[in-house]
């Protein structure tokens, strides 16, 4: 019998070869097939006359675009020779005469080179030969020629044209390629010669990642690297200008999630956590780290609209002149302007006398001191509707109805009687839960008081850090309120003296948006200098992409990001990141 036909042996690195490599490349005259995907290679041919820093970054970000930048250094004495040449040849083209436009551009020529060989003689300069590669990429032919030409048109917008590479896409590919290859082909049409400062400006690490150097894990970027979060460092250490954190997404996202991952790692480093809760999320996590957890939505815990918080003066407040209860009434008529929207001005100023006189019926001064007063002895909202119950006319009748159910009805659970003791934990969570089905007008309107009582427990003490999370803070909206989020707003200027960190949680960024409340609703979400972007919907997409500045590339990737995944800003940094969490913090977040 024959013997069997002897096997080569594998070549070295084949299967790891195999792994990666498509299964074939096929090359046309103007596009090439990536096996799974359509292909087409570009070549930048132009470039404008001056750029800015980042010059070639937004091109860097279009969606499925690779960008490569080649750079051979140039011996100067040899540029300086060519360059003059070039100046005198153009200089003689130009007293010849010609079209107006054709002697504006070689006027342009001639600036261009005179600023060059400034830079190699005055500067000392390296020059470099530049060439750069375009890879567009889609799953199809026809999203890849949307996708051509939208990169031909951002950069024609920065005065650069691409034309493709025909019957060089081979060639082109290996210069876009990660091999560090400039093949010889390509070094006559697309390459220009650039100074070194020119070229360090093209990519100005738009797309870096993010690490302080101390702070939080938040998780990873797209290269592995950590992302290192730090939002309580001073300015000039972190770059950032506030330590506030906006987390925005939509339902599912992992907006919570990460908030409770943030609140867990800044809990473990001392920092003491206050966070309203309108939707049960936090109240396990409250539990494992044995926080106080206070049901403020009818649960029998109240939070008295009508009592003002012990605070300690301070010479440098804003309001130092204003007594301590006639602030907090202003924040008493906001809440019932929430409660109560359909307020004709008459019953909203006899509202006002109630309130006023309800501190004298309690014999507190507007001007005392409300440290020490027992919460007993502080006035309520069931003593607001008695008042009116007692006055003749029917204004006044009209407010004792629309006070009833506040007073003695289904919300008296909420503010008739005395408040909660004040807790003293690292971790507070005030609950609203319970009100999920209640009318919008006291979703909000108990919103606007938690926050107040949030807002108190913040300002006890300038010494510790602390951290403030606003979820679901949408329901602060009110168009016929405003000044809802005006309070919000106004905490988040104000917070930095008290060593806090401001953090909004929303679905709905378009509410804040909405011509009656812009003013008072972009600040919130846009002043803080961290911002958290997880998916979006296709109708959010334009208003947080303008709100942002996010480029096509951004919008692409949060439209389809993944669970836990997103956008993070920080300052001037941006990266994109993969949120992780030990199974040790997941028990403590889940069970």
């Amino acid at each position: 019998m024959p013997k069997p036909a002897k096997q080569a042996a594998p070549t070295p690195g084949a299967a790891l070869r195999n792994a990666f490599a498509p299964e074939a490349l096929r090359f046309d005259r103007r596009a090439v097939d990536l096996g799974s995907e359509w292909g087409r290679l570009y070549a930048v041919t132009d470039f404008p006359p001056a750029v800015d820093a980042g010059w070639l970054a937004t091109a860097a970000n279009l969606e499925g675009v690779t960008l490569s930048v080649h750079a051979l250094p140039t011996d100067p004495t040899q540029i300086t020779l060519a360059m003059s040449r070039a100046i005198s040849l153009l200089a003689g083209q130009l007293a010849q005469g010609g079209s107006a436009l054709a002697q504006q551009r070689m006027e342009q020529q001639i600036q261009d080179a005179q600023a060059l060989l400034r830079k190699i003689d005055q500067e000392q300069q390296s020059v470099f030969t530049v060439g750069v590669f375009a890879l567009v990429t889609a799953p199809d032919e026809a999203t890849g020629l949307r996708r051509c030409k939208r990169l031909e048109g951002t950069l024609a917008a920065a005065s650069m044209r691409a034309r493709p590479l025909a019957f060089k896409q081979e060639d082109g590919l290996k210069a876009v390629g990660p091999w560090g290859i400039f093949p010889t082909s390509l070094r006559g049409g697309a390459p220009f010669q650039l100074p070194a400062e020119t070229l360090a400006a093209a990519f100005p690490f738009s797309s870096g990642g993010i690490n302080h150097g101390h702070g939080i894990v938040l998780g990873h970027d797209t290269s592995g690297g950590l992302v290192l979060l730090d939002t309580f460092a001073p300015p000039q250490d972190a770059g950032i200008a506030n330590q506030h954190v906006t987390v925005l997404a939509t339902p599912g996202a992992g907006k919570s999630h990460a908030m409770k991952l943030l609140i867990l790692r800044l809990w473990a480093m001392g920092v003491r956590v206050v966070i309203i809760d309108p939707e049960r999320e936090y109240r396990h996590l409250c539990r494992e780290l044995h926080g106080a957890w206070v049901n403020a939505g009818g649960g029998g815990q109240r939070i008295n609209l009508l009592q003002a918080p012990p605070l300690p003066r301070e010479e440098d407040e804003e309001d130092a002149n204003v007594s301590a209860i006639a602030q907090h009434i202003q924040r008493v008529r906001l809440v019932l302007d929430l409660y109560l929207p359909g307020l004709t001005e008459m019953q909203r100023a006899l509202l006002a006398r109630a309130i006023r006189t309800v501190y004298d019926e309690a014999d507190i001064a507007l001007d005392a001191d409300p440290t020490g007063i027992a919460p007993e002895r502080w006035p309520h909202v069931g003593m607001l509707h008695a008042y009116a119950l007692r006055q003749a006319g029917a204004d006044w009748q009209g407010l004792a109805a629309l006070l009833e159910d506040a007073a003695i009805g289904t919300d008296a659970g909420l503010w008739a009687g005395p408040s909660v003791a004040m807790p003293d934990a690292d971790l507070v969570v005030l609950d609203i839960h319970d009100l999920e089905n209640a009318p919008e007008n006291v979703q909000r309107a108990q919103y606007a008081n938690v926050l107040g009582f949030a807002w108190d427990l913040i300002r006890q003490d300038r010494g510790e850090r602390k951290m403030l999370v606003v979820d679901e803070a949408w329901m602060l909206v009110d168009p016929n309120v405003p000044q809802a989020l005006g309070f919000l707003k106004r905490m988040s200027k104000r917070a930095r003296k008290y060593g806090c960190s401001v953090n909004v949680v929303t679905q709905n960024a378009v509410d804040f948006l909405a011509p009656e409340v812009a003013r008072e609703g972009e600040p919130v979400l846009a002043n803080a200098s961290t911002k958290l972007l997880l998916r979006q919907e296709a109708k959010d997409l334009p208003t947080v992409s303008a709100l942002f500045q996010l480029s096509e590339a951004e919008q692409e990737r949060l439209r389809s990001a993944r669970v836990g995944e997103g956008l993070l800003i920080a300052g001037n940094h941006r990266a994109w990141v993969r949120i992780d969490t030990a199974p040790h913090e997941t028990a403590l977040m889940y069970g």
